[in-house]
């Protein structure tokens, strides 16, 4: 618990500090006040004066258990609001960038808390693990809901991929809390417990032509060659025990892309953005859109999509602080300035933490009532349009069409507590890599394309159910029309299928 200054138009003297891609219409943005108690109210204006982001020294030297597991509650309101997500986006984001105890590098790639989601059908809970586990991401759809597939074996580059403007491929990565190894565990509750953490990066090649001191940069060998890859994007995705949604929240590397709307004279070149892109938007090169190669680095003469950010801060801009809009903004610009200015600049602070100031936070999602599903448009809060450059790149929405909203909630379905579904089920559809993770172990419930209504229709169905799986499957003889959490009817049967 964080002490501050009594302030003159508050009741409070105490504030506890804490821490993507489908389309439908936005919410209403016209509410002016978030309150949830008839006892008191809450200005966008003064949530914004009052938000504080300032952090004590040796910030750097907390732990994992000190995290918080709830989102706060805002003092004013009784309820979490704007503030309180974000300085639970921050929370959690300083710690994952202080320096681990294994020399050399953040807590971000410290393998023993946060394991690699490993190749696909690999164990990524067990002692054996790589340094890395490259892949390249294909294009999104905006009616994927299935697992994320991974990886693309680096020398099999998907078709559909990201170029920087040196033709050089986007290489992602996934990592997770280790209590997700322990699914039996996760599994006998509806929910992910508070404190489960899933972060995907994005990295580039850096070569001479980069300053790579402006990158968080880790070391790789790939086929055979060694590479230096700089921190792009990155995902970091946290539930709170009273918000099981999950909290998502995406960060960019401030060189990644010209924002679409200042796309014009005098602008120069970005690693994603070529100078004649980002000074005419009549002569960009595919923008916004994915490159069908398969292709490591593009061969000479072929030039790379450009790429622009449609919703710098994931909301439309220009709007009156009143609205949620203007007030989400508001925030997520203190929060960057705070941590610019202030936060990776205080006396002491280790030296691998300055390289941060050249990334920016640029949003994040919630819902405001966890009893709902995530569906429920008018339930979703934060940065509506939240969209990373570099990982939803051919996936944002447009600013001459603000209403036709891009987000996080519509491939990764939360259930509400009232629907008694589970989240954590391999029918559920939050996390796209839990499946992985079981798989990787032991077997999985896989849903089939029918429903079985006996044993002789489940030797006719689950082995190709099975065998279709991204995962290299074989039926185990199981099959059930019921959740195994809930005993109620699935909607579909589901297979037992386990790795060869």
């Amino acid at each position: 618990m964080k002490k501050l200054t009594p302030l003159p138009y508050a009741i409070l003297a105490t504030l506890l500090i804490n821490l993507c891609a489908c389309q439908d219409a936005q919410p209403p943005q016209s509410q002016q006040i978030f309150n949830t108690s008839e006892k008191a109210t809450l200005s966008n204006a003064d949530q914004v004066k009052n938000c504080s982001f300032t952090k004590g020294a040796n910030w750097w030297s907390r732990s994992f258990e000190s995290l918080p597991a709830d989102v706060a509650k805002n003092p004013v309101t009784g309820s979490p609001e704007f503030c309180e997500f974000y300085q639970f986006a921050e929370d959690y984001f300083l710690f994952l960038i202080s320096p681990s105890t294994t020399p050399g590098i953040a807590n971000l790639e410290d393998q023993v808390n946060f394991p690699l989601l490993e190749t696909t059908g690999t164990n990524s809970c067990d002692d054996s693990y790589p340094r890395h586990s490259l892949n390249v991401r294909n294009a999104k759809h905006e009616e994927d809901k299935q697992g994320f597939i991974i990886p693309e074996r680096i020398d099999q580059a998907g078709a559909h991929a990201i170029y920087d403007q040196q033709g050089n491929v986007v290489f992602y990565e996934i990592r997770f809390t280790k209590n997700l190894c322990d699914y039996p565990a996760i599994q006998s509750k509806l929910n992910f417990p508070g404190k489960t953490v899933e972060m995907k990066m994005a990295w580039r090649v850096l070569n001479t032509a980069d300053n790579a001191s402006l990158f968080y940069t880790t070391n790789t060998s790939i086929n055979g060659k060694d590479y230096r890859l700089g921190l792009v994007g990155w995902h970091i995705v946290v539930t709170a025990d009273n918000h099981p949604e999950m909290v998502w929240i995406t960060l960019d590397h401030q060189s990644n892309a010209i924002a679409c709307n200042d796309i014009g004279t005098n602008q120069t070149a970005f690693d994603f953005t070529s100078q004649t892109c980002a000074q005419n938007k009549d002569q960009c090169n595919n923008l916004n859109q994915t490159l069908e190669s398969k292709l490591l680095k593009l061969p000479t003469g072929t030039k790379a999509n450009d790429i622009c950010q449609s919703f710098p801060y994931g909301s439309v801009e220009g709007k009156p602080i009143t609205e949620r809009d203007g007030l989400n903004i508001a925030l997520i610009k203190k929060l960057n300035n705070e941590l610019h200015n202030n936060i990776l600049n205080q006396p002491g602070l280790p030296t691998s933490l300055p390289v941060w100031k050249n990334y920016r936070f640029t949003g994040a999602l919630w819902i405001s009532d966890t009893k709902l599903d995530s569906s429920d448009k008018t339930n979703q809060r934060g940065s509506l349009q939240l969209a990373n450059t570099v990982m939803e790149t051919s996936f944002q929405g447009t600013v001459k069409n603000p209403s036709k909203t891009l987000n996080c909630f519509i491939c990764h379905n939360y259930n509400g507590t009232n629907s008694g579904n589970s989240n954590t089920a391999s029918t559920a559809l939050l996390s796209h890599i839990f499946d992985d993770i079981i798989s990787g172990q032991k077997c999985n419930d896989v849903t089939a394309s029918s429903l079985i209504n006996n044993q002789s229709q489940a030797e006719s169905t689950c082995p190709s159910t099975c065998s279709n799986k991204s995962i290299n499957l074989a039926w185990n003889g199981q099959w059930t029309n019921q959740d195994a959490t809930t005993g109620k009817q699935l909607p579909m049967t589901v297979c037992g299928c386990c790795i060869k």
